[in-house]
């Protein structure tokens, strides 16, 4: 089956909700659950065990020392990592890079296709000439964007798949991978206790990316409890739902905007347009591995609620909870399209 293919979703109407005063958390705060974090990729990712077995301990201490070797490879922020050299020296000539690099972004190449450019990894100039990068947001000038979007361009990145390299097509563009990267150090830390033998485990890099595998309560079936975070505040909770085997992303501006002029501009750009995305405040999606929850929450953010709709009944397309402003301050609208498993259904009275 074509995964632009039709295929059968459910859809809600928009609700309007209060925020929970009960900050949003991994798991209930019932039973003892083992938390070890692990500082990588400018976050805290965290692995949390349903038990205190000091072998599992030992061995996720472990995994989690990966994130280093991958941050080796994918950060911006280090001169000699395989994502700077690809900025520095892939309009010069094709950079080889290890098979983990290329596997990425080919995969963040092929959600800018099924999202119609709403992700792009090469959108890095627009975000710089908007100030977000050192978070000293600032309104550039119509010019300014036009440079810009002339260095941004998923068709631009040149993958050649034979020789494991990657070029760039346009002078002085810049490939970020943060809107995917973390998501795939999550799968790549599941698959190695997963190797490990250890089955029931939740983690995640800050609240933007989470991977649950097993269950909370081993042997419930129910997997894990995951609070999700009112969009602006941060420390409320709107609904929670069921990850079980799966992973969760989340994009959104809620905690990186500025003002100018009384309107608020977000940190995620739209590198179509040059200009801060969408009308939703945050968005969440639900997928079988974090790298494309991460990849599809970003792109449908950016695409925004009406899009959203157009391809909710694609195949590729994963559940998503969309959240925008409500009718005051302290309220926002919830919606979804796709499966959701709610713990309580916000959308059922009876609940």
């Amino acid at each position: 089956m074509n995964e632009n293919t039709p295929k059968a979703s459910s859809h809600s109407e928009w609700r309007e909700l209060s925020p929970n005063p009960t900050p949003p958390e991994f798991g209930s705060t019932e039973g003892l659950l083992t938390h070890i974090s692990h500082r990588a990729m400018a976050t805290d990712f965290v692995a949390i065990l349903p038990n205190e077995n000091p072998e599992q301990i030992e061995m996720t201490i472990d995994a989690l020392e990966e994130l280093n070797e991958i941050e080796a490879k994918l950060t911006v922020y280090q001169p000699d990592s395989e994502i700077s050299q690809i900025n520095r020296l892939g309009f010069q000539h094709p950079v080889s890079v290890s098979w983990m690099t290329f596997r990425l972004i080919e995969r963040a190449i092929q959600w800018s296709k099924r999202t119609a450019g709403a992700f792009d990894i090469s959108a890095g100039p627009l975000v710089e000439a908007w100030g977000f990068t050192k978070r000293q947001g600032r309104k550039p000038t119509n010019d300014e964007i036009t440079a810009a979007k002339a260095r941004v361009g998923y068709d631009k990145v040149v993958l050649d798949p034979a020789k494991q390299t990657i070029g760039l097509a346009q002078e002085n563009m810049a490939i970020n991978l943060g809107a995917i990267g973390k998501g795939f150090a999550l799968d790549r830390i599941a698959s190695l206790l997963h190797e490990r033998g250890i089955e029931d485990f939740l983690l995640h890099g800050g609240n933007s990316s989470v991977i649950a595998s097993g269950d909370q309560e081993i042997g419930s079936g129910n997997g894990w409890a995951v609070g999700l975070a009112h969009p602006t505040k941060t420390k409320h909770r709107i609904a929670g739902i069921w990850l079980r085997n799966r992973a969760l992303g989340t994009s959104g501006s809620g905690k990186q905007f500025f003002h100018h002029r009384g309107k608020r501009y977000g940190h995620v750009i739209d590198p179509r347009s040059g200009l801060p995305a969408g009308d939703l405040q945050s968005l969440t999606t639900l997928a079988v591995s974090a790298t494309d929850a991460d990849a599809c929450a970003t792109g449908l953010y950016v695409a925004g609620s009406a899009q959203i709709q157009k391809w909710a009944d694609h195949e590729w397309f994963h559940p998503t909870i969309m959240i925008r402003g409500g009718s005051r301050q302290d309220l926002c609208e919830l919606c979804s399209a796709g499966e959701i498993p709610w713990i309580k259904n916000p959308f059922d009275p009876s609940q």
